[in-house]
Formats: C-alpha cells, structure tokens, sequence
C-alpha cells in the first residue's frame, strides 16, 4: 500500500517518540517484541500497523503520556480506515520481518491485558478533523480491545543500552523502506566551512516596560508583551504614545541590542465590531480600514528608523484570541506594511508573522494557506513558534519540528527559508515551574538546539521570557538578579565568543548514543567540542589533543589523552590543543 495523509500522520508521530526516548530501532525491537525493520516501516508511513497494539506497546515504551496515546490512536484510525479504502495491501506487508513466538506475524502481535487508553469520551481535538465515523470508532476499539486480551505479550524488560555506545551496536546496519540493510552512514548530521554565529543568534522575549534590560549576556531582544501593541502605541486614531517604546528601544541601543518589534492587536477604535482578543485594549480582528494601519506602520517606522531593526508583521495569527481575519486579509497587511518599511527604512528587516501550533495538523495546514497566498515574497524571514512538542518538553523536540517545517516550505516551492525562533505555544502558561536542574540545562540546551539546526537555516533563537514568573523557566525578573539558568545561558557565549561552527551531529553516527549530542566550533585553531544528552548519560574516548574540560558553573579541569569523559544533560565544553590549523 501507498501510506497517504493520514499515514504519514501515524508515523510523524511514532517518529517523534522515537527521538525523543534516545531509542534506537534495536533497543525499541527488544522492548515491543516488534522487528526493528517493522518498527522502521511504521515510523517512515511506508506501513500501517495492522492493529493499535503495536502502536501501544511502542508509545509506552518510549513514554507517552495519555494525551500522546489517544492522540495515537485517532491517527491509527485514520489510517486504518484510509488502508481499507484504498483496498489495497503492499505484497508481504502483513508479515513481519521478524516473527514473534511461534512464527507469528505483527498481525498477531498485541500489547500486553492493559488500559489501552482509549478516547471512549469527549469530543476530539481541532487537530483530529477528518477522523473515522463514530460507528467505525466503536468497532474499531473493541477490536483492539478484543485483540489486547487475545494475543500474546511481549517481554519490556530488556535494557535500553543494547551495544556498544547504547543503541544499535556502532556501525550495525538499519533496515530500508524494502526491509534490506540500510547503507551503513557515520559523520556528523552536517559540516561546513567555519561560520561564524551572530551575536543577535542569541535572543530574548522581554516581558517588561521597564527599558530595564537583561542582567546576563544575550545578543538581541523582541517587544510585544512589553506595552509595545499597536493598540497602546495608538490608543486613539492619530494619537501616539510612543513613551515606553522610546524607553525600551533607548535602553536597548544602550546595551547594543538589535531590536525585533513585534505588531499586533489591533486598537479597539479601528475595528469597533471586532472580536475582542486576549488583550483589554484591542481586538483579534483586522482593522476595518487597511489606511489605519498604513498610517500607523509609516508613524512608527519613520520614527524608529535606524533604531530598530526588524518588524514582525503579527504575532501568533494560529489562535483566535489574537487574530480571527482571513488568512488573505493578513497576507494583505503584510504586503502592504513589507511596501512601506521598505520605503522608509530599507535596511530595516520585514519578518512574516509567527505562526504556532505548528505540531498540530491544523496549525500546519493554516501555515500552508498562508505561504500559498504567496506573502513570503514580501518577507525578509520567517519568525515561527518553534518549541518542544510542550513548552515544559526537552528543547531536543524542537529538531522535530524545524525539519517537519522546512519540508512543508520546500513542498510548496519556497526552498529553504530563513526561520526566526520567536517563542512556545500558548500552552506554556499551563505549564508548572521546571525543577532547578532541569531548569538549568534545558535554558542552555535551547540555544545548542538552535545552532544543531544551523543547516536547517535557523538564523535566530528568542527564549521565552526574560522579566516574568509566569514560565516554567525563570532566566531573571526585572528589578531580580538572574537566576542560575540565566547565568549559564551567559556563559554559553563567553565559551563560544569569537567561535566559528563547522559541524553538529548526533547518535552513534558520531560515536555517540542515541539521544546524545555535539557540536564542533574553531576559535583561532582551537577546536571546542559541546557535548549533551536528551536523557542519562553516554561515554566518549576523547582524542590526545583534549586538553580542557569546562564545565557551566565556571569549573574547569584538565584532561589527559585519551580520557573517557562521562556526559549528560548538562552540556560541557572540551577545547582542544591548538593546532597551526
């Protein structure tokens, strides 16, 4: 069978909790009971598993949560019954490479007697749209249901660590979508010639009127729940205030902060029928008169010129509480203030607006209707809510994504574009406080993300945010000193200051495990290598040349060659012995 839509749904979502457990496709085959080159048709959508069981036993394997598992199984359906209308099976795709007990196929391969977590209530979520009849959902489930009592199970107790480095022994072939070996790749996931890494890479959401600026080292910062909105710069038509922009962008000039103001909410005097959106003061409807906002676009830049450095044309158009116009009305706007900006300022840089909710199928479809509206023409960037699968997930998620995104830009003719990071999704004010440790290596990892994404063109990471309390992660509060996982985010640069990236790769492709990470830099030939973990801990023999460890809370220690160096969740730097390189 040829795996549609709804297929490849089912299997970016498998995927993604693959990557996320650090599993290799052996590890997770000793775990289910399922064979490795099975477990890599259903996360490539070349396969549909013939029963939700596999589905189950692989998701729990790799941790998911009830949410995660219903959503699973909405998709399951979806492409179950997608299977069944196409009426027809690829040749051989009902056996298993590697047949269980007995000879069994995956056909007869179920989960464990478990709660299958099944959604037997409530209505689905928006991303579940297009989802089976509800008659199929009831025969459905009892099917699966029927087959988690019937069938056997398979043994969970297996190791993780499964060869050498964790995962699949190095070197040891994966299966292609014919179920051959694959073609055995080891290098990092890219490499270049040294670039060097802007200043401005670094970024930061401001949270605060104050003009006070952050208390640690960060390279550039973005305006928009800084009483920054167009509803408060113009509060009534014709009538500016523009006290606290002045303020902030004064502040930031001070500190040599490239700006990114970010417009949106629209002045209650501008669309007086409006839909009221999250904000007081202003609507989620555009203006009823597009000359409102040129004339406000032309004020605003004409003063700022020169002072501020791009303008993000909307923020977070995904959710009805900020904006409920048509797609083509804020292509509309775009184009018309991109005109205007270039006119006025023409160095000034004009970032198409930030899109979110990007790992549902809704917020991606709704992307998709913008970029075909063709706006990105008049767009220097892309700036997207790209953050983990949850505001409170392991920053690693966020590979998932970008690359997800790009295809979708690629797939309707852009190519590659320039992606701005500007923050999470709506549900980080759901979300509780990280603890301290996790708090201190997830605000570091955030940026390590970003520059493992370089080839992706990931130009910019804004960290989300810097003066509230209402985050899981707190960097700092105005008038507060930062806390620890501010100041590590500082030394962040000073150990890469002057540095240039030449590569990033991961997993046993670089000799590591699966899960862990490293990026290499050059700073007047010395090679600095950071090393990481999703989760746990990895051993890497490093070579002669490793001369110095250093660490995040300012230790460091020297190293002798050959040394085995034990890494984790918390990143670490190890510089080389320079070379006439």
């Amino acid at each position: 069978m040829t795996v549609g839509r709804d297929g490849t749904e089912l299997a970016e979502l498998l995927e993604e909790l693959k990557q996320r457990s650090g599993r290799s496709y052996a590890a997770l085959a000793h775990r289910t009971g399922l064979g490795r080159s099975t477990l890599h048709r259903y996360c490539l959508g070349t396969t549909v598993p013939p029963a939700f069981g596999a589905v189950e036993k692989v998701a729990r394997v790799c941790g998911a949560d009830r949410a995660e598992l219903d959503r699973l199984y909405r998709a399951w359906c979806r492409a179950a019954d997608a299977e069944r209308g196409a009426g027809a099976v690829e040749e051989g795709e009902e056996q298993s490479a590697t047949a269980g007990a007995g000879g069994r196929s995956d056909r007869t391969q179920a989960p464990e007697p478990s709660d299958l977590s099944l959604p037997m209530d409530g209505p689905a979520p928006d991303d579940a749209a297009g989802a089976a009849a509800p008659g199929t959902y009831f025969w459905l489930r009892v099917l699966a249901v029927l087959l988690g009592l019937v069938m056997p199970t398979a043994a969970l107790t297996v190791p993780y660590r499964d060869g050498a480095g964790g995962g699949s022994p190095h070197g040891a072939p994966g299966r292609s979508r014919s179920g051959q070996d694959r073609q055995k790749v080891e290098g990092p996931a890219w490499t270049n010639a040294p670039r060097p890494v802007p200043g401005a890479f670094y970024g930061m959401n401001l949270a605060s009127d104050t003009g006070e600026m952050p208390g640690f080292r960060v390279g550039s910062v973005r305006l928009w729940h800084s009483g920054t909105r167009w509803s408060q710069l113009e509060p009534q038509r014709g009538k500016y205030r523009w006290k606290t922009l002045d303020r902030l962008v004064k502040a930031a000039g001070r500190e040599r902060l490239p700006v990114l103001l970010t417009l949106g909410g629209t002045p209650l005097w501008a669309a007086p029928n409006g839909h009221r959106s999250l904000f007081d003061d202003a609507s989620a409807s555009p203006p009823d008169d597009l000359a409102d906002w040129d004339r406000f676009v032309r004020a605003l830049v004409t003063r700022y010129r020169g002072r501020i450095e791009a303008y993000e044309l909307w923020d977070y158009p995904s959710s009805r509480g900020v904006w409920t116009g048509s797609t083509k009305r804020l292509a509309e706007m775009v184009e018309r203030a991109s005109r205007i900006i270039r006119e006025v300022d023409p160095e000034a840089e004009r970032v198409c607006p930030s899109f979110g909710s990007l790992w549902q199928k809704r917020g991606r479809d709704l992307l998709r209707k913008f970029v075909r509206t063709g706006a990105y023409r008049h767009c220097d960037v892309a700036a997207l809510k790209l953050p983990p699968r949850r505001a409170d997930g392991p920053p690693e998620e966020t590979i998932t994504l970008v690359k997800r995104v790009q295809r979708l830009f690629y797939s309707e003719g852009l190519g590659r574009v320039a992606l701005w990071n500007t923050g999470p999704d709506q549900d980080v004010a759901l979300r509780e406080h990280l603890d301290a440790r996790r708090a201190d290596n997830y605000a570091v990892r955030f940026y390590l993300v970003g520059l493992y994404l370089k080839d992706q063109e990931l130009r910019r990471m804004y960290f989300y945010s810097w003066g509230s309390s209402e985050v899981p992660l707190v960097v700092e509060l105005a008038g507060g000193p930062p806390t620890r996982a501010g100041r590590r985010i500082g030394r962040l640069q000073q150990w890469l200051e002057d540095a240039r990236i030449t590569s990033c790769g991961s997993g046993p492709g670089v000799g590591l495990a699966p899960g862990a990470y490293t990026c290499r830099f050059v700073r007047k030939g010395t090679v600095l290598r950071v090393y990481w973990t999703t989760r746990g801990t990895d051993r890497v023999r490093l070579g002669a040349d490793a001369r110095l460890l250093r660490r995040l809370d300012g230790s460091e220690s020297a190293l002798r060659p050959g040394h085995r160096l034990l890494i984790g969740e918390e990143p670490v730097l190890v510089e080389h012995r320079p070379t006439d390189g």
